[in-house]
Order: structure tokens, then sequence, then C-alpha cells
């Protein structure tokens, strides 16, 4: 069994609650399985949503500093944040859309991928 829908959880840290449910509705229209889960204001609580979530992808929105040390505690799970200061993330976004485009780009590998649940 594969999963047929793209997994991302989208977790605020350091902006107002509230900020990703603009992003979250321009990937649910995409047609990806969005969990979104508010504003996260630890690394650890990050870490354990998404060993609770299994989530394909983790979106943070962050404010002027991005979480440090997010890559180490999310193994095996790609990473993106948007916002002004979220240099630190190999794949970091200034705007919604530009995050919005590179997940459905990712989208397109991931598909006929089965879930780490299955495998």
């Amino acid at each position: 069994m594969t999963r047929r829908l793209l997994r991302v959880v989208l977790a605020e840290f350091d902006v107002e609650e509230g900020a990703a449910v603009a992003l979250g509705r321009l990937l649910r229209d995409d047609g990806v399985e969005v969990v979104y889960v508010g504003r996260l204001d630890t690394v650890d609580q990050v870490a354990r949503t998404v060993e609770q979530e299994d989530p394909d992808i983790l979106g943070i929105l962050c404010g002027a500093s991005g979480p440090e040390g997010l890559a180490e505690a999310a193994p095996g799970v790609l990473l993106f944040a948007v916002g002004n200061g979220p240099s630190g993330f190999e794949n970091s976004f200034e705007t919604l859309e530009d995050a919005a485009n590179w997940v459905s780009g990712v989208r397109s590998h991931t598909v006929e991928t089965p879930s780490d649940r299955v495998r």
C-alpha cells in the first residue's frame, strides 16, 4: 500500500499564531495532506511532534531567528522554513508561495513512495 498524499507538518516558531494557516490552505488545495500544529516553542516540542505525526516534510514558519538544531532533531524528514531570518535552513523561503511551489515539486517525487508505517 502506498501513501497517495504527501504529508506535511506545519509549525510556527517565534511568529504570531495562525501565520501558517494560509500556507496550509495553499498546500491543501494542491492535494497535500497538511497537519497544522500551531505554535511550538522549543526544538524538543517540534521533534516530538514529528515523531508522532510521521510527516514527509516539516515546514517551520519562523521570525527573526529559526530554531537551531532542528535538522538533527528530525532526521529523515525534509525540512523547509519560511520567514525573514531562516538562513540556517537548506530550503528557506521568504514567501508562502515560494514554499508551496517547492513542496509541489517535492510531491511529484514522493507520491509512489510507501509510508514509513508500511515499510
